[in-house]
């Protein structure tokens, strides 16, 4: 008789993710093994990475990433989905390699440009941004010059061609773009020669698949793809070659796949508020169906909507309002916005944690307060 596969609700699959996210117990790790850990960090909203660190790592100060940017130990680029992230320089290269396909068919025209007709261009954008970081401004005004001969007359595959040379050339972002405060015209540059060397495609597919379970595993083949813009055939290769897996199944019946040694905690295991970023990864991890594991459907559209991902917090591992700060120089004022009434516990724990995220988000500020 066949084994039976084990069964996991939804509850069981949010205090999973909520410990791959650290969102259970802050951790004691570095910066850059937290990032690694956590399946990249986005990177749209400067802010994010820090924020996120701050309500995964214990005792967390913005210097600890920034640092870490500034050597060269973390970099800002396009990757999953075609959006920013910070990424390990260490494994930069294998998600660089892992998410290109996914980045070149983003807002592709139909009967675009085959890959081959960007190489040429790539190599002239990374010759140009060298040694100098470039707007995106820069780039396009250089790409435009450069384009090849199918883009020269239709007007789309041009937009596409500028936009790819910063998308798909492998460029990162100029180390201050990353920063917490960042608010000006984003810089490129071409990464360092170590950073440009390419791994062996299936060693990179295999890290990609195997951080994504570890991450927000127990997962679905449409989750890691969705997550990562990587093709199907080239995720079950790399699930093929790994002899570490178990298999679950959902509410819906549907194969779960999971590192073997990864947490799977009690559905009952106490979950402590927390507030997420924005475009936090918790909430991006999976599949729109299966985001159900931390974000209810019935709040879907008020925190995802257009290409925006608002700021959460989690109420008993679950999304149950948006959260805001606004900071002045006299007063800072981070305010919660409840999707249903809170309980007296959950509304003063969000306080207390909020009051500690305030004074961290805006330490300029003289006073620091919580409304809502």
């Amino acid at each position: 008789m066949p084994l039976r596969v084990p069964s996991l609700t939804i509850r069981e699959l949010n205090r999973a993710l909520l410990a791959r996210q650290f969102l259970l117990k802050r951790q004691k790790i570095d910066v850059v093994d937290a990032v690694e850990r956590l399946g990249c960090l986005q990177g749209q909203w400067a802010p994010s990475p820090y924020v996120a660190l701050w309500s995964r790592l214990a005792s967390f100060k913005r210097d600890e990433l920034t640092r870490a940017i500034d050597r060269g130990q973390v970099v800002k680029a396009t990757l999953m989905r075609a959006t920013l992230h910070l990424v390990s320089a260490g494994e930069y290269p294998a998600y660089s390699l892992a998410t290109m396909e996914g980045r070149f068919g983003a807002w592709r025209p139909p009967g675009g440009p085959a890959l081959a007709d960007l190489e040429g261009l790539h190599k002239k954008v990374m010759t140009f941004a060298a040694k100098t970081p470039r707007t995106r401004t820069e780039i396009e005004e250089f790409s435009a010059a450069h384009l090849p001969p199918s883009a020269a007359r239709n007007p789309r595959l041009r937009n596409w061609f500028t936009w790819a040379a910063v998308a798909t050339s492998g460029l990162i972002w100029d180390a201050t773009g990353a920063h917490f405060d960042h608010r000006q015209l984003a810089r490129h540059v071409a990464p360092r020669a170590k950073l440009r060397k390419a791994p062996k495609p299936d060693a990179a597919y295999d890290l990609v698949v195997r951080r994504h379970l570890g991450a927000f595993g127990p997962a679905t083949v449409a989750d890691i793809a969705t997550w990562s813009s990587v093709r199907v055939p080239n995720i079950r290769a790399a699930l093929a070659r790994m002899t570490d897996l178990r298999h679950f199944t959902d509410e819906r019946g549907r194969d779960l796949i999971d590192l073997a040694s990864a947490p799977r905690p009690a559905a009952d295991v106490p979950a402590p508020v927390r507030f997420l970023a924005r475009f936090d990864a918790a909430l991006l991890g999976h599949a729109a169906p299966e985001r159900t594991r931390i974000l209810p459907e019935a709040f879907r559209k008020q925190v995802i909507f257009s290409a925006e991902v608002w700021t959460t917090f989690v109420v008993d591992g679950f999304v149950a309002g948006r959260w805001t700060i606004a900071v002045r120089p006299k007063e800072a004022v981070l305010e919660l916005r409840p999707f249903k009434p809170l309980a007296r516990a959950d509304r003063a724990a969000l306080a207390e944690e909020g009051e500690k995220l305030v004074r961290f988000y805006a330490p300029q500020s003289k006073t620091h307060g919580v409304r809502g």
